[in-house]
């Protein structure tokens, strides 16, 4: 049967008030439809009507990948993540030989990346695999905030080991990225799922198919915060002395500033608050004068050329963070309008 076919049926009354339309054969057929089977019908707010054959809501989507003697451990794992980003339930890793280390890395990178997935069985040439999590564990709004609150929870940490020179904070941070990693992952998967199963759209209360790119470009402006954050972690490493205490003073301020403004872009979007959305997008644009008064006290303080140029790459982690703040207030406005 063709995807792409269309059905002309007449609607006929069947009873007093009963209004009825035939299915095509060819695709109750397919859906394993029979006499007294349940189909579910779920109304689109643009009068469309979407019908699912219960038979087929909860089957699983299964993959297999063989792995070959020549193929790259990280070229494994990014296709384990492009298979669970597609939405596959169970994946069959078959190897041509015995790799116990490619295993282990394997096991360690999925358990940091990726959420619900689990090994179900494993031999010396075959490792089964299956995705546990489950949208209605954690749904989308309450998943995008707790990703947020984890970037913003890394950049102020991110920001104190480089006002304090905490080696230790700062590689706490920087491990920390796995976990809003983690949630990105889980969120492009329903989202993924989400866009062509109209079952799951209706289940994460996402009214429109457009509405899951928005969402993929706000978890992704999340993971990227996150990113940066850890730049500025990494970046405090690298500092020879102290800062000195007017400069820091002014990085905490641009900080705390810059921090506000992506929690509020989380809260705009969550409300799909265009008019806030678009303040918030001028606020944004005020940042990189800020920026630039901050970059001038840096290259006025007396140190070597070596902190000057740590700390303007850090503070231009900052300006990328509000910009990003401002590209997940523009979805907060598109979202405002696909969803009336």
């Amino acid at each position: 049967m063709d995807e792409m076919q269309e059905y002309i049926r007449k609607a006929q009354v069947t009873g007093k008030t009963t209004i009825s339309v035939s299915l095509p054969k060819d695709w109750v057929e397919k859906a394993g439809l029979k006499p007294g089977g349940i189909v579910r019908l779920i109304p689109r707010s643009n009068s469309s009507l979407i019908l699912i054959c219960e038979s087929q809501a909860g089957s699983k989507r299964e993959a297999k990948i063989s792995v070959r003697e020549d193929k790259e451990a990280e070229t494994l794992l990014r296709e384990l993540i492009s298979l669970y980003l597609a939405g596959y339930d169970i994946i069959n890793i078959e190897f041509s030989i015995p790799y116990s280390q490619l295993k282990l890395y394997l096991k360690e990178n999925m358990r940091k990346k990726l959420m619900g997935m689990e090994v179900l069985n494993e031999s010396m040439m075959e490792m089964l695999l299956q995705c546990f999590a489950q949208h209605v564990e954690l749904p989308l709004a309450e998943a995008l905030e707790r990703q947020a609150e984890l970037a913003a929870s890394m950049q102020r940490d991110a920001t104190t080991a480089l006002l304090k020179r905490d080696r230790e904070l700062a590689e706490e941070v920087i491990q920390r990225d796995d976990e809003v990693d983690k949630l990105f992952y889980f969120i492009s998967r329903q989202l993924n799922l989400a866009a062509e199963n109209p079952q799951m759209l209706h289940e994460l209360e996402i009214d429109n198919v457009m509405a899951c790119l928005s969402y993929s470009s706000v978890t992704k402006s999340i993971e990227r915060i996150a990113d940066h954050a850890s730049n500025i972690a990494s970046t405090s490493l690298s500092l020879e002395e102290d800062i000195d205490k007017q400069i820091a003073l002014e990085i905490q301020k641009l900080d705390e500033r810059i921090k506000n403004i992506f929690l509020e872009s989380k809260n705009i979007l969550l409300r799909k608050d265009s008019r806030l959305a678009n303040q918030l997008i001028v606020d944004v644009e005020k940042i990189r004068k800020v920026y630039d008064e901050v970059v001038g006290k840096v290259m006025s303080w007396k140190t070597s050329p070596k902190n000057t140029s740590i700390l303007k790459i850090a503070l231009g982690d900052y300006v990328r963070i509000a910009e990003y703040s401002a590209d997940i207030a523009e979805q907060a406005i598109l979202l405002s309008i696909l969803e009336k």
